[in-house]
């Protein structure tokens, strides 16, 4: 699409198609560690065409002592545990800005149940040199600010370690509703998975035969929800979504009722409307963190001062999201205060000009950032292909909400 498009609203272009969303990355690359290492024994319908997942596919599949994960966080961290506990010998590497993310506490804790993985440049970080084996397994603690990833990627691993695993989660242990998902998938295929308050016990004994299929990615309708909310259209379809998912974030949209969102599902899927408003003084993100971006620009976008908390892990995301945030607002007219582990929108002014928006490697600050179009009626986005990330037909999707998208 090229490094740089206008978007421009146009209520007259609005189509009556609804909005397709992709299918869940986080649901798929789940399911491709498990169907790797059950020999495919547990087989996956349906298939996200997201980065991410590709790059996990193709990791799984090669035979190459290199591997390559791109972007992706999910790919490397769960990849790097399927490497450990599977015949072979593979360096893993990223891209620059995957590298600098913090690995430490995942390799210590694969470490700690057997695991032979060796920092080839720096300690802490990819590239590492993983050495497949069977492992003990055991008992770990991981910290409370561990990334819900890394436990995710011990727990699918767990069930073929000869012990089993069990893993003592801290009281404030960060994005849980991820690790539950994880757990829903596990004991769809048959593991032996059981929790009691911050302790997760996995047995060995593997995956059992069976067929899961992946559900419509509830992360991506959030920009949807935002749009809804700043367009005030009439009503918005989204197709394919039901109300009940094993997807953390379902739950962490219903928070867009307070925003003036009303849902309504249909045998097809949803139809967002609007109505009444109760906007709130502060939102916590500590259990949904991919969210996070998605309301503070709709909160922009409204003139709505609002503190966003629990947002720690967004400092090692694909970006420093945290500043990213702040930096691309300033440009839409709006200040912010923000520290290590919080956002506060403090005031608001017309923007001066076409705002153009930096998206720092990132898809979710070029997806979040869109639908502010709605309000300030033209908007440029730099390097849109970010999306491909995790919702490659993105730009397509808004085309049918009447919006006018010009290379640059």
């Amino acid at each position: 699409m090229g490094e740089l498009i206008r978007l421009k609203w146009n209520r007259e272009k609005i189509a009556e198609h609804p909005v397709s969303l992709p299918l869940s990355k986080s649901v798929n690359n789940r399911l491709l560690i498990m169907r790797a290492l059950s020999y495919g024994k547990v087989e996956i319908t349906g298939e996200s065409s997201a980065e991410d997942v590709q790059y996990l596919k193709a990791a799984l599949k090669s035979e190459a002592s290199e591997i390559y994960m791109g972007d992706g966080g999910t790919a490397i961290r769960f990849g790097l545990a399927w490497a450990a506990i599977s015949p072979g010998t593979r360096r893993i590497s990223g891209y620059s800005r995957l590298m600098e993310r913090p690995i430490a506490h995942l390799v210590d804790d694969l470490r700690r149940i057997g695991a032979d993985i060796i920092y080839t440049e720096k300690d802490g970080f990819a590239p590492l040199l993983v050495r497949g084996k069977s492992l003990d397994g055991g008992e770990v603690s991981p910290g409370g600010q561990t990334s819900s990833q890394f436990i995710s990627a011990l727990l699918l691993i767990a069930p073929y370690c000869r012990d089993g695993l069990v893993l003592n989660l801290s009281e404030n242990q960060v994005s849980t509703p991820y690790i539950a998902m994880t757990i829903a998938l596990m004991k769809m295929a048959g593991a032996g998975v059981s929790q009691s308050k911050n302790q997760i016990r996995v047995a060995p004994g593997g995956y059992k035969p069976t067929t899961i299929a992946v559900e419509p990615d509830w992360s991506a309708a959030s920009y949807f929800y935002a749009w809804q909310a700043l367009s005030g259209m009439p009503k918005l379809e989204i197709s394919g979504l039901k109300d009940e998912s094993i997807q953390g974030d379902r739950n962490g949209l219903r928070g867009f009722r307070d925003f003036g969102v009303v849902e309504s599902f249909t045998p097809s899927g949803l139809e967002l409307i609007s109505g009444n408003r109760k906007l709130p003084a502060a939102l916590n993100f500590i259990e949904s963190p991919d969210l996070a971006q998605t309301y503070t620009v709709c909160a922009a976008g409204m003139n709505h001062p609002l503190k966003l908390t629990g947002l720690q892990t967004l400092r090692v995301k694909e970006t420093d999201r945290i500043a990213a945030l702040e930096a691309e607002l300033l440009k839409c007219g709006v200040t912010c205060r923000s520290g290590t582990d919080f956002l506060e929108l403090v005031s608001f002014e017309p923007p001066q000009g076409v705002p153009r928006i930096k998206t720092y490697r990132d898809h979710r600050m070029a997806m979040a950032f869109a639908p502010l179009v709605t309000r300030i009626g033209t908007m440029e986005i730099e390097n849109p292909d970010v999306v491909r990330k995790s919702f490659p037909h993105y730009w397509d999707e808004l085309q049918k909400l009447g919006v006018e998208i010009t290379p640059i």
